[in-house]
């Protein structure tokens, strides 16, 4: 005789990947539920059976895995920036400030590749921070084959 377990309520062999659903909660803290979709659908992930992500489908999944909603002034309230308000902040070019996340001079978290970088507001005031942008000592790239042209 064979026995095997029944399916709960709701149990399905479609399952949405590890990896995704990671990324899923780690987005909904930073992002709304549209701009999740869009990264997801760049990012080439797909759901559990193969469709596109939308909006509608983030929010199901979230509500599905208890995973909490985006909301205006969340990240401001617990003291992060994204890439883009660094660099309003400190007044230099996006290419500098991802040279200092590279350089690790300034620290910042991604929740994958290719999703936005997370920075605490207090690190952007960090010594070596505003030592490699106070007086146009911008951080330079490490290619060998870049020159630097001195103009007087």
């Amino acid at each position: 005789m064979l026995e095997t377990r029944k399916q709960k309520s709701g149990e399905h062999r479609w399952q949405t990947d590890l990896e995704t659903e990671r990324t899923i909660t780690e987005l909904a803290r930073v992002l709304p539920d549209g701009t999740i979709a869009a990264f997801l659908n760049r990012a080439g992930r797909r759901t559990a059976k193969g469709h596109t992500w939308t909006k509608t489908r983030i929010c199901a999944f979230r509500s599905q895995h208890h995973i909490a909603c985006y909301r205006d002034g969340e990240r401001a309230e617990r003291g992060e920036l994204i890439l883009n308000e660094v660099v309003e902040e400190l007044g230099i070019s996006k290419m500098t400030a991802i040279r200092l996340i590279q350089d690790k001079l300034l620290p910042a978290r991604q929740a994958c590749p290719g999703a936005p970088w997370v920075i605490a507001r207090t690190d952007i005031d960090l010594p070596a921070v505003r030592a490699a942008i106070d007086g146009g000592r911008r951080p330079l790239p490490n290619d060998p084959r870049q020159q630097t042209m001195i103009l007087q």
